[in-house]
């Protein structure tokens, strides 16, 4: 069985979490405030329980990027399984960020992550391959389709362009792992997994089965 971690970093508006007096103020990106950069990423290790029981899915977390970069206040807002949940907490304190600014300062910035685990097997035995276009596969098709929203922030800044995604569109249709290949805004980025995420497919399949797919897919952000 292989497996596949993807993590997305994802600059939400997030309300900010009650301060006790005297603690530094909590900001999230916009309104003058920039989001913080990712600089170093650490993988989490899947656990080997976890995997066995094919466990899968998307454990979301909030933290606090703090002045020099380094997350804190870490906290899953939307569990998977106990032991992965821990394995994400555990990758994420290794992570460091350029930290969010407000009036040319390092300010804490509250952001949410989304670490993806994966188990793929094929449609053969002791396959592991999650497909790409190319003789004997048949693409996956869009049947189901939602559009993103433009961030306050985005369109403020006059932001346009395009995101490109890989996304594996799995057996059920379903969209599964999907990474930013080509970025353009961190809030469109994050909308734009967002979006399409919500997406449903007819799956692509290999010799008359289902399989799991890897596509590129574009969404453009245009002003009017």
């Amino acid at each position: 069985m292989k497996a596949a971690i993807f993590s997305t970093l994802c600059l939400l508006a997030i309300c900010s979490p009650a301060r006790a007096q005297g603690d530094p103020q909590i900001y999230k990106p916009g309104n003058g405030v920039t989001a913080p950069k990712l600089l170093k990423e650490v993988k989490a290790e899947y656990p080997p329980e976890a995997m066995k029981a094919g466990v899968a899915g998307i454990v979301k977390m909030e933290c606090v990027v703090q002045t020099d970069g380094t997350p804190s206040d870490i906290r899953v807002v939307a569990p998977l399984d106990p032991t992965v949940d821990a394995a994400a907490i555990q990758a994420l304190k290794g992570w460091k960020f350029s930290p969010g600014q407000k009036d040319g300062q390092a300010v804490p910035v509250l952001v949410q992550v989304e670490m993806s685990f994966t188990t793929v097997r094929g449609p053969h035995l002791g396959s592991t391959d999650v497909f790409r276009s190319g003789p004997g596969i048949t693409l996956p098709k869009l049947v189901h389709e939602t559009k993103p929203s433009y961030s306050a922030t985005a369109r403020n800044a006059g932001v346009q362009g395009n995101v490109v995604l890989d996304c594996v569109i799995l057996t059920d249709g379903t969209v599964g792992d999907v990474r930013v290949s080509k970025p353009l805004d961190s809030d469109l980025d994050a909308e734009a997994i967002r979006t399409v995420r919500q997406w449903k497919f007819t799956p692509g399949e290999k010799e008359g089965q289902a399989v799991p797919v890897q596509v590129s897919v574009e969404l453009t952000f245009t002003l009017r």
